[in-house]
């Protein structure tokens, strides 16, 4: 029985994502103190003003995020060939492409700050302005940290998580006792990902220092697989992003930050499970330039996923207000008390989505970006029509998110069959 249990943790799969999960436990809880100090001590509508900014931020971030795909793919084929300066190569040819479309970025949201901040009811133009520059280095990291997990430099990535979220809280602290209430809160998200992406050149100082004239693959290879791959992981960022926007428009301002509070309360429920598909990915990426066998490394992380997410929303389900008392400690809250477990479903089934769709990434099945978008382009729609209880926004998003899952998982479970026979 020991032995078993020291080859489970000898198990690439389980020691990269325990490092991992240590780096997004660390993270993550300062992340949470960031939140619960902000919710306790900015009112309730304050609040819900910051967490919309952070849902724009990271609709944003997400959607520069979900080229990291590419990268892990390409990056991490090279690795596995031992062709470092092909990913050298990789890396300048990529690099201008995001100072640009961060650049771009930032200068849309400039151009439109007053449209946006009219639908989202923001007065502040700072505050936008203050989220076009976190934007713009949130795109730009983008690279670095996907070159990091095609290394599958695991320990410096969670290091990644740990310190600049260290620095969000401490400084989100300073500067809201100081009084700037929710433009400190925002400005020490600059703070993270300002020393974040300085920090990632560390490991990747060989960049600098191998000069290269090796050519990688064309950049209409890279944009046939980038393309798709973009759009499901931009389809997965709309699934917990759109929510909040619609109800921050549909809501008063005290609706939405008891909203807010929900939806961070059941967040943790993909904090917990998403160290696994950050793991899976690279391992897969590698595993399948060398053609060796990966599927069973997808249903053990599918395993780690619905345990560690069942067991979160079944306590919540248990245990409400004590969850709600605890965690956000205003008294405001309790009104969700009675459906935070129902929300809890909701990212049940968006942690395996979300880990499914790392997989099929990583094998190059980018096709399932239809339907990731089909589930997404339904949440937007249903609800801007039906949204007259937090009950029906958070059912039409376990409806939406739980489509592609099942058009995944059969599709996986039919090609198993037909290889294994069984």
């Amino acid at each position: 029985m020991r032995k078993r249990i020291l080859n489970a943790i000898k198990n690439p799969l389980m020691s990269g994502s325990i490092v991992i999960f240590i780096g997004f436990l660390c993270g993550n809880f300062f992340n949470f103190l960031f939140n619960v100090y902000m919710s306790r001590n900015l009112s309730v509508a304050d609040y819900g003003t910051l967490a919309s900014l952070a849902s724009i931020i990271l609709l944003f971030a997400l959607a520069a995020e979900a080229l990291t795909p590419t990268v892990v793919s390409f990056a991490g084929s090279y690795f596995a060939k031992k062709e470092i300066s092909k990913v050298v190569a990789l890396f300048w040819k990529l690099n201008a492409f995001f100072v640009v479309f961060s650049l771009i970025v930032l200068g849309v949201l400039i151009v439109f700050a007053e449209s946006i901040g009219h639908f989202f009811k923001i007065n502040n133009a700072l505050l936008l302005f203050i989220v076009g520059v976190i934007v713009f280095f949130t795109s730009v990291m983008t690279l670095n940290k996907g070159i990091l997990m095609g290394r599958l430099s695991f320990g410096y990535i969670s290091f990644l998580n740990i310190f600049p979220s260290l620095l969000k809280l401490l400084s989100g602290v300073l500067l809201v006792v100081w009084g700037l209430g929710v433009t400190g809160g925002l400005l020490a998200f600059l703070v993270a990902y300002v020393s974040y992406y300085l920090l990632s050149f560390i490991p990747l100082k060989f960049i600098f220092q191998i000069k290269t004239k090796e050519t990688v693959v064309g950049l209409g290879k890279i944009l046939a697989y980038a393309a798709p791959s973009a759009m499901a992981m931009l389809g997965l960022t709309l699934f917990i992003t759109t929510d909040m926007l619609l109800v921050k428009h549909f809501y008063s301002a005290k609706e939405a930050g008891i909203y807010a509070g929900m939806s961070l309360l059941g967040k943790i429920i993909f904090f917990f499970s998403a160290p696994i598909s950050t793991v899976l990915f690279p391992l897969v990426v590698q595993r399948h330039a060398r053609n060796e066998k990966h599927n069973h490394l997808f249903f053990i992380a599918m395993s780690l996923v619905v345990v560690s997410s069942l067991s979160i929303t079944i306590f919540y389900y248990i245990f409400p207000e004590f969850s709600i008392l605890l965690l956000l400690k205003q008294r405001d809250y309790l009104s969700v008390a009675p459906i935070i477990w129902v929300f809890g479903i909701f990212m049940v089934f968006y942690s395996l989505l979300w880990l499914t769709t790392n997989y099929y990434l990583s094998v190059k099945k980018t096709k399932i970006f239809i339907p990731i978008l089909i589930g997404a382009v339904f949440q937007a729609m249903g609800l801007w029509f039906y949204h007259d209880t937090f009950l029906s926004v958070i059912f039409i998003s376990i409806i939406s998110t739980a489509f592609p899952l099942c058009i995944m998982l059969v599709d996986n479970w039919k090609a198993h069959r037909k290889r294994y026979g069984k």
